[in-house]
């Protein structure tokens, strides 16, 4: 089953830290890149969270948001560590500095407080305690993202099968066309000598030869066999592939083309052509669908 690269998920945790709320958005992209803005002071948590995505998502730009809804005051204070040794020193070099400038002016608390390394958050060390609560969180929201993800991915199933019918008609219209390519040019030969040479009698050993020899400058048996062979294995996966499908796709649509090129390069019949530039409009909004899909 098909999969799109864009899709959203959210998932949220209770934990005796507060509740912890994952949300996963992901967006087209050709390989996998996962940006993570967990809350204050859990970035060290970011690979831990990268980790989780591994084997449940392949391809696209990945955007990790991890909030954490408040504990109380009380709680929220243990978090909190004031560096007084750095408060002191900072307030003994102000001093100093004062008394050699002389510059005039009351330092207050809250200017202190302010310098850097003065406060301190130690909610790193709560990382191992909240962790498993944030998996959790995470978890519910990737299962929630693929579910999307899915539920896109049989959309564009469903565009693609409808596709392949199209392209299919047209191929087989272009079978039935070359066979009558043939009969028509052989026709028109003999018209056009009869009329150049209306006392003179016709070769017919040359004439067959000629008409050999453009039905074999037109052959297009081959090129149409392996258009059929291709919509086959496009088919197939989008049913049986489970990693890379869209490289796979664009590849098997990319080589569907090269065929309709041929075929429309060997052909000069107008109904042939018309069809092949059908099969190409096709196959283009195939490849822009393909772009969506991881």
């Amino acid at each position: 089953m098909i999969k799109s690269m864009t899709g959203f998920g959210k998932g949220t945790e209770r934990s005796p830290y507060g509740k912890i709320t994952a949300e996963v958005k992901t967006l087209n992209h050709k390989h996998r890149s996962i940006a993570c803005n967990p809350f204050n002071g859990f970035f060290l948590l970011e690979e831990k969270v990268k980790d989780v995505f591994t084997g449940k998502i392949y391809r696209g730009k990945v955007f990790v948001r991890i909030s954490k809804e408040g504990t109380g005051v009380k709680k929220a204070a243990k978090g909190i560590e004031v560096n007084e040794p750095a408060a002191r020193e900072y307030l003994k070099k102000i001093k100093r500095l004062q008394k050699k400038l002389g510059v005039k002016g009351e330092l207050e608390i809250k200017d202190i407080l302010s310098f850097p390394g003065v406060i301190e958050s130690s909610s790193g060390k709560n990382e191992e305690a909240l962790w498993p609560y944030i998996k959790k969180a995470l978890e519910k929201a990737i299962r929630k993202l693929i579910d999307y993800r899915k539920a896109e991915g049989k959309c564009l199933a469903k565009d693609f099968t409808e596709r392949l019918k199209k392209i299919k008609g047209h191929t087989e219209n272009i079978k039935k066309f070359s066979k009558q390519a043939v009969s028509g040019y052989r026709k028109n030969l003999v018209k056009s000598i009869q009329e150049l040479a209306q006392n003179t009698e016709l070769d017919k050993g040359r004439l067959e030869t000629e008409v050999a020899l453009f039905a074999r400058n037109c052959d297009i048996a081959e090129e149409i066999t392996r258009l059929g062979g291709h919509l086959t294995a496009y088919k197939s996966a989008m049913n049986r592939v489970k990693t890379d499908v869209g490289k796979k796709l664009d590849f098997i649509a990319q080589e569907m083309q090269r065929e309709a090129n041929t075929i429309g390069s060997k052909s000069s019949d107008m109904k042939i052509a018309k069809s092949v530039i059908e099969i190409k409009s096709e196959i283009e909004k195939m490849r822009e669908q393909i772009k969506n899909i991881e």
